[in-house]
């Protein structure tokens, strides 16, 4: 009998991803969405609606399952002004663990981020046992950094197990939203993006990870955190790497960050007056700013099998998804 897995945050890029990878491996999906489920549509899975604030509502996802894959998190990179983003990232893990002891699961994958964890010093190599950011850091980072610790010390009662992956940035196809780098990504595409912010990334293909994410709920041992990173690109190989898939011609100017963040206050008052996102925030260009050179995955590689394909490979497979998909014109 094929094993039955519940997913929670199943509508977000890494979620729907991770469900498509589920179905391909003959595992049974229960898949968990709050508002939108077009990623969902057509796969040969049970939907269920509902908000990991709710325990209610995921009593009805977990039941009858033999694990739990949580990947539910409200991503921000412009603070928490209404509040829910600390408590979703937070108090929703809880609710998960707490319906998943009394439904009798065995394991559960908990999905963190490598925000979760101190980028500095970027001299020496990252690795899992970073310090842990605190509530002086932005909220979102915080988020994830209380969540992860929480889990980690309920693992030590193996009720159920818990297994920590780590992803950096996630890129690649069946990005139905778009996520903030698949934002950038279409940005380029219509050469939107005048000049580049200072610094770089670590970007991991979404289907490395989904994979990394399944082949823990055999091999990932219980209490342990795994990095599900990839490979680190500055700005300028990020924009050479999208002029040779797309042979569109990509801006090679660099802005200093001190230069950017004087600009903050005019880009956050267009952005209120005309209603629409900032352009960039003191979050998306700090972190460009700390992007480590060095994160060390080979943790997650000798255990999970994690595997990380050729950067320029992802991005391909994105721009050909979302002109499949009729998003990309």
């Amino acid at each position: 009998m094929s094993k039955t897995i519940a997913v929670t945050g199943a509508s977000g890029h890494l979620g729907n991803t991770i469900c498509r990878l589920l179905v391909e491996k003959g595992y049974r999906v229960k898949a968990f969405y709050n508002k939108m489920d077009e990623s969902l549509k057509g796969l040969p899975i049970e939907t269920i609606q509902g908000d990991v604030l709710n325990k209610e509502d995921l009593s009805r996802l977990i039941d009858g399952c033999d694990y739990v894959i949580n990947s539910a998190a409200i991503i921000s990179i412009n603070g928490d002004p209404k509040g829910i983003v600390f408590k979703t990232n937070t108090e929703g893990p809880k609710n998960v663990l707490e319906v998943s002891r009394s439904k009798g699961v065995k394991k559960i994958i908990h999905i963190s981020s490598t925000h979760a964890v101190m980028e500095e010093p970027l001299t020496d190599p990252f690795v899992e046992n970073r310090t842990y950011k605190t509530a002086t850091g932005f909220t979102y980072d915080y988020s994830k950094s209380t969540a992860e610790q929480y889990m980690l010390k309920e693992s030590a009662s193996k009720n159920p197990e818990i297994t920590v992956l780590r992803p950096s940035g996630i890129i690649g196809p069946n990005d139905f939203k778009p996520s903030e780098f698949g934002k950038a990504l279409i940005k380029f595409y219509h050469r939107k993006i005048p000049v580049m912010p200072e610094g770089g990334y670590n970007f991991v293909d979404v289907r490395d990870v989904a994979e990394s994410v399944i082949n823990a709920i055999d091999k990932g041992k219980n209490g342990e955190v795994y990095l599900a990173t990839g490979r680190y690109l500055s700005m300028k190989e990020i924009a050479d790497a999208i002029q040779k898939v797309t042979g569109k011609k990509t801006p090679k100017k660099i802005i200093p960050y001190k230069v950017l963040k004087s600009l903050l206050p005019l880009i956050t008052f267009y952005s209120k007056v005309t209603g629409t996102a900032p352009q960039f925030t003191i979050e998306s260009i700090k972190v460009l700013k700390l992007g480590h050179p060095n994160m060390d995955n080979s943790k997650a590689r000798n255990e999970l099998g994690h595997n990380c394909r050729p950067f320029e490979e992802s991005i391909a497979d994105f721009y050909e998804w979302q002109k499949s998909t009729n998003r990309l014109k």
